[in-house]
């Protein structure tokens, strides 16, 4: 339970820094063409294919992965491109190379907690199919409904970011509050991580058609769509794990 929390939580700051309260624009406003908008979905693709290619490399390589400690340096190398997008953003090609390593990283970090659902359940496989094709599914949800409601959806970006933070601090609780590390309150963080991600991918999807008249990036837009989706799906597997998660 504890190796399953650290490979989850992990991720959860990461949103932090992809808020709109967390870049400055300095471009001048012009419209988000639907070029650029298609490249957003185009990095966001390739991100998906990167992670799926990092998660390949780290089931080859799993043991070193676990034996060297180059897990936790891939860890703090991710939180660096986070911390450092600002200043890599606007340069190219920095900033296609550094986007590309992210998600490529993430694939990699993520292996031993995909493998220990794998290894650890008798319905691992099981799990993680349907956790795949839960993310699928809301994530479209979310998008039909991010285009298709007339809420302005700009309004929650505090709510959700307050949201974020709460369910970091329930996750460090139940790292030192052993009474918290029961099957309910992984079924309610797992849960509510499930509801929070999905709006902040609607969120962000407003955010594609709207920041661009503000000079948003669109590797920054591309990177916090990735991050909505991939901790959407970490949330639906906790979940899933939580309620139909058979040890072997």
């Amino acid at each position: 339970m504890t190796g399953m929390r650290n490979c989850f939580w992990s991720r959860f700051p990461y949103h932090t820094f992809m808020t709109p309260y967390s870049f400055s624009v300095q471009s001048s406003p012009v419209a988000l063409s639907s070029s650029s908008e298609g490249k957003v979905y185009g990095l966001l693709t390739l991100a998906m294919g990167l992670t799926a290619l990092g998660a390949f490399l780290g089931v080859q390589f799993v043991s070193i992965l676990l034996g060297s400690g180059i897990q936790l340096i891939f860890l703090i190398a991710e939180l660096l491109l986070i911390f450092t997008s600002r200043l890599w953003m606007e340069r190219s090609p920095l900033n296609a190379v550094l986007f590309a390593v992210f998600p490529f990283l993430s694939g990699i970090t993520v292996t031993p907690y995909l493998l220990y659902v794998l290894v650890g359940y008798v319905n691992g496989a099981g799990i993680l199919l349907n956790a795949l094709a839960a993310t699928v599914f809301l994530t479209a949800a979310s998008a039909v409904f991010a285009f298709t409601t007339k809420w302005d959806l700009s309004t929650l970006g505090r709510t959700l970011l307050f949201g974020l933070f709460g369910l970091i601090g329930l996750a460090l609780l139940q790292v030192f509050v052993p009474s918290l590390r029961t099957g309910t309150m992984e079924i309610f963080i797992a849960g509510a991580g499930t509801v929070l991600f999905a709006f902040f991918i609607a969120f962000d999807l407003q955010r594609v058609r709207r920041l661009g008249r503000m000079g948003a990036n669109p590797f920054l837009l591309a990177l916090s769509l990735y991050l909505d989706i991939f901790n959407l799906f970490l949330s639906i597997l906790r979940l899933m794990v939580a309620l139909s998660g058979n040890r072997r």
